[in-house]
C-alpha cells in the first residue's frame, strides 16, 4: 500500500506476508498424481462420459448414442484424469483466497516506508510492483518479471487531474496520449482533485493486478489495474479496448451491474507508463466466499442445492440477460471512435436511443486462442480473427484451425500439423445449420456474446451485486460456447456414488474422495444446467451430449496452451470420427464424414495421449506450467521438500516418499 499525504509527497508501502491457511488435506492428497479407478471400468459401457441425468435426458437428447471404438473407449476415460491437479490446485487456493478477504487483499504485516511522489526511481515503492501470489518450479525469475506490474504513480497522477477538465468529443475524450476517457463517466473524479491519498494492492490474478486509488476531496474510490505481460502488444490493446467497450455496452445497453470505466489505454506508451484500465470500486464481498464446489450432498437435495444454487442462479441470470440480445456479426465488440470510424454496419438493430446509435461496432475478435503463443505475423493472424457475417457461423472454426496450422507449421510441430489439418477439413461440417434435429437451431446459431470469466470470483457482493473482468468477450454462435470454468466439467459422469461405482462401499479412503470429486463435479454442472433450462430454454440444446461431443475438439483447440496439448484436439477428433455415422442419420452434423484415421494414426494417437497423461500426472503441478501458490510453495522449501538449483527448483523425490 501506498499512502500519499496531503501534500503528495509521502507515504509507506504494504508488504504482505503470504503465509495462509493450508489448502484442504483431501484435495492436496492428490495434487500432482492420477486419479485411480478401481472399483469400476470406466472405459466400457460402465463409463459415464457421454451421460447425462434423467431430468437432463428428458429435456434433451439429441443424438446420444454409445461409443463403439476402441480406441475412442480405452483413451477417453482417462482424458481428465490428469489435469484434475490445476482445477484443483487453483480453484481451492481462489476459493481460500476469498474467504480470507483476498480478492483483494493479502494479509500481514504493513512495513511502512517514505517515498516523494516525483521520486520514480525510489527502490522502496518497488514491492507494490512485485509478483508474489505464488512461484514456478522453472524460470522463476523470468515467469515474476513477466508478472511485474510497474506504472508511473505521478503520471497516473496527472492522468486524473487531466480527467476533470473539459475536452472535446461526443464518446471518448483525448485526455491524454494514447488513452481514453469515457466522457459520460469522468464525475468518477470530483471537482477539486489534486493528488492521490493511497494507492493499495488488493488482488494478484493469473491475467493482471488490481489496485486500489484512494483520491483527496472524495469518498469514492478507483481501481487501477494493470495486465501482466504474458500477451502480444496487438492482443493487448485489441483486449482492452474491447474490454472497456463490452462494459460499456453491458451497462449502457442492457442496464446491467457492471463498474463504470474512467479511462484506459492499450498500450504502454502513455504517462502511466503501462497498459491499463481505470474504473470505480466497488465495495462488497465476493461471491466466491460462498461456493463450496466439494459440498456434501446427493443431487437435489434440498441443503446443499440451495448453497450452490446462491452462487449458480446469479451468475446464470447475468448470462441469461447478456445473451438475450442478438448482434450482426460475428466478433467483437469496440468503440467506434477507438479506430473503427471505417466500420459502418450497426453492431444490432433496432436502436432507439440516439446517444446509443454509432456508438459501438464490431470488430475483430479477442478470444484469446486467436492471439496466444503465435509466432506469425500480425498481418497474417488478422486474416482469420473476423468480424464474420451471420451466414457464416462455422467460419471462426475454420479460421482458427487454419491459423493454428500455419502456427504450428512455423513454429516445427510437426506432429500437430495433421491435427490442425483435420479440425480444418472438418469445421464447417460440424453441425449441419438447416438442421431440425436440434430444438432452435437458429436461436443456436444466432451472434451473442460470449463471457469467458463469468465466476465467483469475479461477483461483487454489497448492496447490489456487481459483475467484473469481461477479458476475451466475443460475440459467438451460443452454441459454439462452452460453460464457466467453475462448473465445467468433462471427465466420468457419476450421479449417484453407490449406484454408479461398483463396490464403493469397500473402497479405501483415498479412492472414495477420488470418486467424490468427480461426483461434485457432475452434480455442480448439472445445476449449471438445470439454470439454463428456468433461463432460458431456447438455448438449451447445448446440453445435448451429441453437441458437447461434436465441439469437443474446437474447444480443445481453444483452451490449448502447451505444445502437446493437441493431443486433446486430436482426443476430440476421433471421438467424433467414430460417432459421425450417428450424427449423420439424425441429420446433426453435414454430409458424410470428412475425417479419416488409419489404424496406425490411431495406435499412434493413443500412445502419444496416454503419454502425456502419464507425463502430466507424474510430474507434480505440471497441470499448472510448474506454478505453486506462494503459502504452499514455503512450506515446501522450509520442508526441503523443494531443492533450488540455478534459480530452478526440484522435488526430493526420496523425501517424498518417505
Amino acid at each position: 500500500m501506498v499512502q500519499l499525504g496531503a501534500t503528495g509527497l509521502v507515504g509507506s508501502v504494504s508488504v504482505v506476508d503470504l503465509e495462509k491457511v493450508g489448502l484442504d488435506e483431501a484435495v492436496l492428497g492428490w495434487v500432482g498424481s492420477n486419479v485411480k479407478t478401481e472399483g469400476r471400468d470406466l472405459s466400457g459401457d460402465d463409463r459415464r462420459d457421454d451421460a447425462v441425468h434423467p431430468v437432463i435426458e428428458e429435456i434433451c437428447s439429441v443424438g446420444d448414442a454409445p461409443f463403439e471404438d476402441f480406441h475412442v473407449k480405452r483413451v477417453c476415460a482417462v482424458r481428465h484424469l490428469a489435469v484434475v491437479e490445476m482445477d484443483v490446485v487453483e480453484e481451492v487456493a481462489q476459493i481460500r483466497d476469498a474467504r480470507n478477504g483476498q480478492r483483494h487483499q493479502n494479509s500481514g504485516q504493513v512495513i511502512c516506508v517514505f517515498t516523494e511522489l516525483s521520486d520514480e526511481k525510489d527502490p522502496k515503492r518497488a514491492s507494490i510492483f512485485e509478483y508474489s501470489w505464488g512461484s514456478w518450479l522453472e524460470n522463476d525469475t523470468v515467469e515474476k518479471e513477466k508478472r511485474r506490474t510497474e506504472f508511473s504513480i505521478k503520471g497516473l497522477n496527472d492522468l486524473l487531474a487531466q480527467v476533470v477538465k473539459p475536452f472535446e468529443g461526443t464518446v471518448l475524450l483525448p485526455a491524454a496520449h494514447n488513452v481514453s476517457v469515457l466522457k459520460d463517466n469522468v464525475d468518477l473524479v470530483k471537482t477539486g482533485f489534486s493528488h492521490i491519498k493511497q494507492i493499495s494492492s488488493i488482488h494478484e490474478g493469473k491475467h493482471h493486478r488490481i489496485y486500489k486509488l484512494q483520491l483527496d476531496h472524495q469518498q469514492e474510490e478507483l481501481v487501477l489495474r494493470v495486465p501482466y505481460k504474458l500477451d502480444s502488444e496487438v492482443y493487448t490493446d485489441r483486449r482492452i479496448k474491447s474490454e472497456a467497450a463490452t462494459m460499456d455496452f453491458l451497462a449502457k445497453k442492457l442496464g446491467l451491474n457492471v463498474p463504470k470505466v474512467l479511462a484506459y489505454s492499450g498500450v504502454a506508451e502513455n504517462p502511466v507508463g503501462t497498459p491499463f484500465m481505470l474504473m470505480e470500486f466497488k465495495k462488497g464481498e465476493l461471491l466466491m466466499r460462498k461456493w463450496n464446489p466439494l459440498i456434501p450432498g446427493a443431487v437435489n437435495e434440498e441443503k446443499s442445492k440451495a448453497e450452490l444454487m446462491s452462487v449458480i442462479s446469479p451468475i446464470a441470470e447475468f448470462n441469461k440477460k447478456a445473451t438475450d440480445i442478438t448482434f450482426t456479426h460475428y466478433g467483437s465488440l469496440y468503440f467506434k471512435e477507438d479506430g473503427y470510424e471505417h466500420i459502418v454496419d450497426e453492431p444490432y438493430v433496432g436502436e432507439t436511443d440516439e446517444s446509443l446509435k454509432n456508438r459501438w461496432v464490431i470488430g475483430p475478435t479477442v478470444e484469446k486462442a486467436y492471439y496466444r503463443n503465435k509466432d506469425v505475423e500480425v498481418a497474417e493472424i488478422d486474416k482469420f480473427v473476423g468480424p464474420w457475417t451471420v451466414e457464416q457461423p462455422l467460419r471462426m472454426v475454420a479460421d482458427l484451425a487454419q491459423l493454428e496450422l500455419e502456427n504450428v507449421q512455423k513454429q516445427g510441430h510437426d506432429q500437430a500439423v495433421p491435427v490442425y489439418r483435420k479440425l480444418g477439413q472438418v469445421a464447417e461440417k460440424l453441425f449441419d445449420v438447416e438442421s431440425k434435429t436440434i430444438p432452435h437451431m437458429d436461436a443456436l446459431l444466432a451472434p451473442r456474446l460470449a463471457l469467458p470469466d463469468l465466476d465467483p470470483m469475479n461477483v461483487i457482493v454489497g448492496d447490489e451485486t456487481w459483475f467484473i473482468d469481461f477479458e476475451g468477450a466475443c460475440i459467438k454462435p451460443f452454441l459454439l460456447s462452452s460453460y464457466p470454468k467453475f462448473v465445467q466439467y468433462s471427465g466420468p459422469k457419476i450421479f449417484d456414488l453407490e449406484a454408479d461405482v461398483e463396490g464403493y462401499d469397500k473402497l479405501d479412503d483415498v479412492a472414495k474422495q477420488q470418486y467424490e470429486y468427480m461426483f461434485c463435479r457432475t452434480r455442480n454442472q448439472f445445476y449449471w444446467e438445470l439454470a439454463l433450462n428456468e433461463t432460458n430454454k431456447e438455448l438449451l440444446g447445448v446440453i445435448s451430449p451429441a453437441v458437447k461431443l461434436i465441439k469437443s475438439a474446437y474447444l480443445s483447440a481453444l483452451d490449448a496452451k502447451t505444445d502437446k496439448d493437441y493431443l486433446y484436439v486430436e482426443n476430440g477428433l476421433v471421438e467424433l470420427y467414430t460417432m459421425w455415422p450417428h450424427y449423420e442419420s439424425a441429420a446433426i452434423v453435414k454430409g458424410p464424414n470428412p475425417l479419416t484415421f488409419s489404424e496406425q494414426e490411431l495406435q499412434a494417437y493413443e500412445t502419444a495421449f496416454q503419454d502425456y497423461q502419464t507425463e502430466l500426472s507424474s510430474m507434480p503441478f505440471a497441470a499448472t506450467g510448474g506454478w505453486v501458490p506462494q503459502d504452499m510453495f514455503a512450506r515446501l522449501l522450509e520442508q526441503k521438500l523443494l531443492v533450488e538449483k540455478n534459480g530452478s527448483y526440484t522435488f526430493d523425490r526420496d523425501k517424498l516418499l518417505q
